[in-house]
């Protein structure tokens, strides 16, 4: 069983649990309170006149059994709790695919999913180096403009020591914070999912391995450049993720010490043109003196 599937075996368990237990509290409150049961009977006889094609007089009836309630100083949604999540009623698939709520546990529960530290945004943007401090009111934007922002690209190119990774790691920690469903991934990290799966070919490594970054809200790629370039694995399965990231506006932060030049000599001009198509993308060019934005 895939994590996806895991995931929606928990979302509908715990929302039969949530069911049983106030089913429970009903019945208890049934037997403690005598105006309750009685109201509770009513609505009951009046439901099935109902379904008879009687007189309509279920509504008093409802509203009675809602006074009862009222009176016993008790919410009514403890006896009828909502779904945790409203787009798929805690079934877990809306019109067949994994619901949003499922993307979201399964990527969180795996801990693979998460190789960058957990950042406070607020504490390292004062903290930052020189020479890329200024990216953090950029960062800011960019997150604040989750969920229906028109730039969801943010790469970061520059030399090594300037705090690129670390600018990566509080985005991804703010994401978090405001409850999107986050992967980051070190591009070494990217290549061995890949290879992983493209040796196996089992569906459910797929699932596990790949469609957390196809479907995360937030897909971070550090260090793109220093990873291993494997002969149909590499190229390939980095242009699928940007390419689909791409089209689906998907919001994704890349950081290479590579120069665009050097980008586009590695991984040519399919990935580049998508990775740094200034549509969709915030380019950012640091080194150690100055910023560039582009």
């Amino acid at each position: 069983m895939n994590s996806y599937d895991k995931a929606v075996r928990e979302i509908v368990n715990r929302r039969r649990e949530d069911l049983d237990a106030a089913t429970i509290l009903w019945n208890d409150a049934l037997r403690a309170d005598e105006r309750l049961r009685a109201a509770f009977s009513d609505y009951q006889a009046e439901m099935i006149k109902n379904a008879m094609g009687e007189p309509d007089t279920l509504k008093k009836s409802q509203e009675k059994l809602v006074s009862e309630i009222a009176r016993l100083g008790i919410d009514k949604s403890v006896f009828s709790p909502p779904p945790h999540c409203k787009a798929c009623n805690d079934t877990g698939y809306v019109k067949g695919k994994y619901c949003k709520c499922v993307i979201r546990e399964a990527i969180k529960k795996d801990k693979n999913n998460l190789t960058l530290p957990i950042i406070d945004f607020a504490k390292y943007s004062k903290t930052a180096p020189s020479a890329i401090k200024k990216l953090y009111a950029e960062a800011k934007k960019f997150i604040d403009s989750y969920p229906n922002g028109e730039k969801v690209f943010f790469n970061i190119i520059g030399n090594p020591g300037t705090g690129k990774s670390i600018l990566a790691a509080a985005i991804a920690s703010s994401f978090i914070s405001k409850g999107a469903s986050a992967v980051t991934v070190t591009a070494f990290d990217f290549v061995r999912r890949a290879l992983d799966y493209h040796t196996q070919f089992k569906i459910d490594d797929y699932i596990d391995r790949f469609t957390p970054m196809l479907d995360c809200e937030l897909l971070v790629i550090d260090d793109l450049g220093k990873e291993s370039m494997f002969k149909n694995v590499t190229l390939e399965y980095l242009y699928a993720v940007i390419d689909a990231r791409w089209r689906a506006k998907k919001y994704t932060v890349i950081t290479s010490n590579l120069t665009p030049d050097g980008i586009i000599s590695r991984y040519g001009e399919a990935i580049t043109s998508r990775l740094l198509d200034k549509s969709v993308a915030l380019n950012f060019t640091v080194f150690a003196k100055n910023s560039r934005i582009s």
